[in-house]
């Protein structure tokens, strides 16, 4: 859990989590019956909600915060949003087939994030407050959201 034996590039790369977490992601979901689909931004970005793949776990960058000024060096709070997407459309008018899908898939997802030390990051997966849960059409989308911390280094 730190940033030990790696460049300053590869230490200061905003991205260097994601395929850790889609990682961690896919072995939440191993076995699943139907199969998840773990996609992220990238999978998601010219697709049409209605020809996106489910049930899916979605991994998200969500921004980041400067913690700590330490000179030339700074110590980042990073929002990651993993995101269970369930389409059911039995009961479309209230939601709740998709709602219980995508509930007890974002519980396993967020059972196997939670307190996960990555490498590259200098603090353990927290869970923080996610946004609002939405439904729509059938598709119901209900967010986990975690802050983990990395140092950035200015660039010798």
């Amino acid at each position: 859990m730190s940033t030990q034996g790696q460049s300053i590039a590869e230490a200061n790369d905003w991205m260097a989590l994601e395929p850790r977490l889609v990682e961690l992601a896919r072995a939440a979901v191993e076995g699943v019956k139907p199969a998840v689909h773990v996609l992220t931004h990238a999978d998601l970005a010219a697709v049409a909600e209605t020809a996106q793949k489910t049930p899916a776990v979605h991994v998200i960058y969500g921004g980041y915060r400067v913690a700590e000024s330490l000179g030339i060096a700074w110590r980042l709070a990073h929002t990651w949003y993993v995101v269970a997407a369930v389409r059911n459309v039995a009961a479309i008018g209230s939601g709740q087939p998709a709602r219980l899908g995508a509930g007890n898939l974002l519980a396993r997802v967020t059972g196997r994030l939670v307190g996960q030390k990555l490498e590259g990051a200098t603090t353990p997966l927290q869970l923080i407050s996610p946004p609002s849960a939405q439904y729509r059409d059938g598709f119901q989308y209900i967010p986990s959201a975690f802050e983990v911390e990395t140092i950035f280094r200015k660039p010798q």
